[in-house]
């Protein structure tokens, strides 16, 4: 990528104001920048589907090696919805990189903005419930999925961490995963989608169990608890951050 098209990204950058780019204007600038997809590959063949031009290099693969990334050039990064995509760009402007845009609203925005695609969020919806539903096993009556299997299978759900702040410090984190406090997202979960697919996590498994129990009586119809929480991830050899 050339001085031009760092500034040409610079610029949008700058009537933004907030690290983001549209999939809208990703798609009139594609040429202009070296598109990073940060999602896992398997997703890539999922319901969004990918671009082309863009080359896969998932989240914690970015995040341990940022400097692979060619110093000075423009770099757009996409993920399903924006999240991963947004600690991927922080993580290159960390390391000096400053022509780092995230696409807002990811794969998500790029089907239904530049595709045109209006039922593909409902359609990935129904495909990850389905693939959630097959690996569930209750153990005394709660939902649960293996370390193995979160792992092989991120971004086809939510996976949410309900520790405290100071034990992601302490003890490390999934890197894809959101955190939430468990009080807080209890607190909040009735806003959420019923029947979206979703993975809660802690440290053994006791804290993110009783909140799935909850969730249950709630009414949410795919949710399921990591078995054994972080130690059971840890135990995997399964990486952290």
């Amino acid at each position: 990528m050339t001085t031009t098209e760092s500034v040409h990204l610079l610029d949008a950058l700058k009537q933004r104001g907030d690290g983001e780019v549209s999939a809208s204007w990703l798609a009139k600038n594609l040429e202009n920048v070296e598109l990073i997809d940060v999602r896992e590959p398997h997703e890539l063949t999922g319901p969004l589907g990918s671009i082309p031009e863009a080359k896969n290099v998932p989240l914690l693969q970015l995040v341990g090696n940022p400097r692979s990334v060619e110093s000075g050039a423009a770099v757009a990064l996409i993920c399903r919805s924006g999240r991963r995509s947004s600690m991927a760009a922080e993580a290159l402007r960390q390391a000096g990189h400053e022509a780092v845009a995230s696409v807002e609203g990811g794969m998500l925005a790029w089907n239904l903005d530049v595709l045109g695609k209006e039922g593909v969020h409902e359609d990935e919806k129904i495909a990850n419930t389905h693939n959630l539903s097959e690996a569930v096993f209750r153990t005394n009556g709660l939902p649960e999925v293996s370390a193995g299997w979160v792992q092989k299978n991120l971004g086809r759900f939510r996976l949410i961490d309900v520790r405290g702040a100071g034990e992601l410090q302490e003890f490390g984190r999934v890197a894809q995963a959101e955190h939430i406090e468990m009080q807080s997202f209890v607190n909040g979960a009735m806003d959420l989608d019923l029947g979206a697919p979703l993975v809660v996590m802690c440290a053994s498994g006791g804290r993110s169990g009783r909140v799935v129990s909850a969730l249950e009586t709630m009414g949410f119809t795919a949710v399921a608890s990591l078995e054994g929480g972080l130690f059971g991830w840890r135990s995997e050899g399964l990486p952290t951050v």
